[in-house]
């Protein structure tokens, strides 16, 4: 077991989500950033898409209550065992009583703590990822409390080091290759160009769901017209009425009413997990079959080190 004696900004219990569900209006959910989660299992020795934490922006301190193996990665946090410090992307041995505390996050917004055997919670709809508007999965539904304490389950398999060309860089500047979206034409010719030139800043509304952009111009909702409601999914970036874009995220709406200006391609949307306020994101234009060549080239990159996954 492990116990939290500081849950930090926020945790929840993660998996690799619940897909197949939008239709009835249930976001897949799971890891922000299915990446470093699934690496940060890796290095843990289980399968990678095994129950961990996420932890947001720091603040968390964890006591293992047995000898345990854990692994970091994701966001660069000033982390250390019984104060000693813990390289991130690394798995390292914890003794029965030690503690884990992580600081706040200097690159990056969300780290993942995968232990071996990994963490129970509930599960629906096959998968115990928190999803926490509705109280789903994980630890009671809900983000981790001080004085909580998690089961983990049996070992699956020896630690295992982290080969540096495997290794995301994580940043505070994002740069994310989209697709034009399926109401992009309805925008102004200046407000395109806006989307794919200036820089954007994620502001204090940013969360799981999504994120409120901020850019130096104004995107003005074309011709004041107004949409009926239509299928989002994570990565899809609304223009509301307002002018400041929204970037949906992993616990993002099914559907929308605002003008869908843009698609993050597939094998960028792990970075979305990494968005924090202030976080400074740039748009670049993916052409033509670049979104699915990268998306394959990806896949079988990672598909070679973990056995099964994909973007």
């Amino acid at each position: 077991m492990i116990e939290v004696k500081q849950s930090g900004t926020r945790a929840t219990v993660q998996d690799a989500g619940r897909p197949g569900h939008r239709h009835e209006g249930i976001p897949r959910s799971g890891a922000a950033d299915k990446l470093s989660f699934a690496l940060a299992n890796y290095m843990a020795g289980n399968d990678w898409n095994t129950p961990a934490l996420e932890c947001v922006l720091g603040g968390q301190h964890f006591k293992f209550t047995q000898d345990s193996t854990a692994a970091l990665a994701g966001a660069e946090m000033w982390a250390q065992v019984n104060g000693q410090n813990v390289q991130n992307f690394t798995a390292f041995k914890v003794k029965k009583g030690d503690v884990l505390t992580l600081s706040f996050a200097r690159m990056g917004c969300r780290a993942y703590l995968a232990v071996e055997g990994g963490f129970k919670g509930e599960e629906l709809f096959g998968s115990c990822s928190t999803y926490l508007p509705a109280n789903l999965g994980g630890h009671e539904g809900r983000a981790l409390q001080t004085g909580d304490v998690l089961e983990t389950g049996a070992s699956q398999s020896a630690a295992r080091s982290l080969p540096l060309n495997y290794q995301p860089r994580i940043s505070n500047h994002l740069v994310l290759r989209a697709l034009e979206g399926p109401e992009f034409y309805k925008l102004t010719l200046s407000s395109q160009r806006h989307l794919f030139v200036d820089p954007f800043r994620a502001t204090q509304n940013t969360n799981r769901m999504g994120a409120r952009l901020k850019g130096n111009l104004v995107i003005p909702e074309a011709n004041g017209q107004h949409m009926i409601s239509s299928p989002l999914l994570p990565g899809t970036l609304q223009c509301p009425p307002d002018g400041q874009p929204i970037l949906s995220g992993a616990d993002g709406h099914c559907t929308g009413g605002y003008l869908r200006a843009l698609q993050i391609i597939r094998a960028d949307l792990w970075i979305l997990g990494q968005i924090k306020p202030g976080t400074k994101i740039s748009f670049r234009r993916s052409i033509g079959d670049d979104a699915f060549e990268t998306l394959a080239a990806r896949n079988a990159y990672y598909g070679s080190l973990m056995d099964g996954f994909s973007f």
